[in-house]
């Protein structure tokens, strides 16, 4: 397919790939460094449990089902939306200001110590943050294939957010990571007192989600309004038509699996290391913030590997490659430390290595398979709905994504997660792995051949 005359090249597409950076950071931040606030380990002196990690993990599940209701909502909203500015910049626009607020809150619980207190505010700040974020990112993904028509700019644009995502990663990581363990006393910022460092850190992100839109809102257009814009469906039809379409049910069965399985073992990265691979538990989750750099520095080398691979190969079979490396090495990463004669840090460090070829394809290619998902969709109704497409999947990822918590603090409560009870821990690792290999055994019926 050639590109149009008027399709947007390099400066529109990172001005939009930029808006990947905080829409990676936040959900990633929460899901690997917000319980390590909330439920500190017993052997950490000087930090005190806020929440029971079961607590953490039904609240943090319950929010993420009821805001993936949200997403279907938005996404029929924003389809049927005219407006001046088009159909998903308004969303944008109001929503990004009420996102950013709400991810600086969650981070500021308002009691030292075990509280429902503490539970109450959880339940509301990380039920705003995901509504925002919904509110935000589906439409700003929706954009993606309005704007961007032939495979070579979708995959080209796509590299440019898998980028930006880099970035977030080594923010949500690295620099988090670094902040929580340099300020784990508190300390001073611009004149002003700071308890820790995850407050710290959740400060720097508040300003980075803030310009971080801002090049989507300045710089990137709509298309003009069409009648192929005029949306006709009700909200319970729109839903039914985008589930009848067979192209997406196998793609996100597949991308909700593997978002759970990523989420669950990023979250029990940092107990992982505190636990089994550091003497000194206060050097923990700064340990976990390297691993995890050196994660995102392999995986950014690897991304023009995929991008010349999406040229020679089905983009539905690098997809396949990238489920089954999870599925394989996942339970290898939480297994460091109770393998007999192999020091824990050099398996988590193979381990990681051995993530990054298949986290770089999955970066990259689910984005564009969605695209091709919905160009389909247009074929057999006469309609762009790439929002309504983007709520679905926020509906069903979200509730998938939902089980990687409430999996992680019942295993934590089952089987432990210290120096001295590290299963829960382990186990984490082996559940990641049932999650992709489910994931690929719902990609098989998958039928677009591209």
């Amino acid at each position: 397919m050639n590109a149009p005359a008027d399709e947007p090249r390099l400066k529109p597409m990172i001005a939009y790939a930029a808006g990947s950076l905080p829409a990676g950071i936040l959900l990633l931040a929460v899901a690997t460094w917000l319980m390590r606030l909330y439920c500190p380990t017993e052997d950490e002196e000087g930090r005190v449990l806020l929440v029971s990690p079961l607590a953490f993990g039904v609240v943090s599940s319950g929010v993420m089902f009821v805001a993936a209701v949200t997403d279907v909502l938005v996404g029929y909203w924003s389809d049927r939306t005219r407006s001046r500015w088009g159909r998903r910049q308004p969303f944008i626009r109001v929503g990004t200001p009420v996102l950013a607020a709400s991810f600086l809150l969650l981070w500021f619980p308002p009691v030292q110590r075990l509280s429902p207190a503490n539970l109450a505010w959880l339940l509301v700040m990380l039920g705003l943050l995901h509504v925002s974020f919904t509110v935000v990112v589906n439409p700003y993904l929706a954009l993606m294939p309005e704007v961007w028509r032939t495979d070579a700019g979708r995959v080209r644009v796509s590299v440019w957010m898998a980028v930006f995502n880099t970035v977030a990663q080594v923010v949500a990581f690295a620099a988090f990571g670094v902040l929580i363990s340099s300020f784990a006393g508190g300390g001073e910022v611009l004149g002003v007192r700071i308890p820790d460092g995850f407050k710290v850190a959740a400060a720097g992100t508040f300003v980075v989600t803030l310009l971080g839109f801002l090049p989507t809102i300045l710089w990137v257009r709509e298309t003009p309004h069409s009648t192929d814009k005029e949306v006709p469906f009700g909200l319970w039809a729109a839903a039914r038509h985008t589930l009848q379409n067979p192209a997406f049910l196998p793609y996100i069965g597949a991308g909700a699996m593997l978002y759970a399985a990523q989420f669950l073992i990023t979250a029990a990265l940092p107990y992982l290391v505190v636990t089994q691979v550091v003497e000194d538990e206060t050097q923990g989750d700064m340990v976990a913030s390297l691993l995890l750099l050196g994660l995102v520095v392999v995986t950014a080398f690897l991304f023009p590997l995929a991008d010349r691979l999406a040229r020679r190969f089905r983009k539905k079979d690098l997809f396949m490659a990238s489920l089954a490396s999870f599925t394989v090495v996942l339970p290898l990463v939480t297994l460091s430390g109770q393998v007999p004669g192999v020091p824990a840090v050099v398996q988590v460090v193979a381990s990681c290595l051995l993530i990054a070829p298949g986290l770089a394809i999955g970066l990259v290619i689910p984005r564009a398979i969605l695209a091709d998902v919905m160009d389909h969709d247009a074929e057999r109704t006469g309609f762009r709905r790439e929002a309504m497409y983007n709520g679905m999947e926020g509906l069903l990822q979200k509730v998938a994504g939902g089980l990687a918590p409430l999996i992680q603090g019942s295993l934590f409560a089952a089987f432990g997660y210290s120096r001295a009870e590290p299963g829960g821990i382990v186990a984490c690792g082996a559940a990641g792995g049932a999650l992709a290999l489910l994931g690929m055994l719902a990609f098989r019926f998958y039928p677009l051949r591209k």
